[in-house]
């Protein structure tokens, strides 16, 4: 597949309208009118340029900020959830998928390691 400039640009816009609004359903037909292309064009371009699915890109985004929340503040992780675009059980589902543990595992190992450093 040979994407021109202007897709370059279209799945540049996708990536950053998924980091500003990660936490909103939005759908790949929704994405791709908004940056006026087609949609099957977007998902193929958007996975040859990132190596990962539209899906997958904002799982990881939602992951991300989930870890940040989780080791920055004392949320519980029903409003972290909620912050990030998901309910409980699919970030805690999404979160072991990709993590390998549950996110408050994540939180205590963290809470844990900057315990280690403050006392080294």
């Amino acid at each position: 597949m040979k994407l021109s400039n202007n897709d370059l640009h279209k799945i540049a816009q996708v990536k950053v309208i998924l980091e500003k609004e990660y936490k909103c359903a939005t759908t790949q037909a929704e994405l791709a009118r908004r940056v006026n292309t087609n949609e099957s064009k977007l998902r193929k371009g958007f996975k040859l340029v990132n190596n990962k699915t539209i899906n997958e890109y904002l799982i990881g985004l939602r992951i991300e900020k989930a870890k940040e929340m989780l080791e920055t503040t004392d949320e519980p992780v029903k409003v972290v959830a909620v912050k990030v675009g998901y309910d409980v059980s699919n970030l805690v589902k999404q979160f072991k998928k990709t993590t390998g543990m549950a996110p408050m595992e994540w939180r205590k190992k963290f809470l844990g390691n900057k315990l280690t450093i403050l006392f080294l």
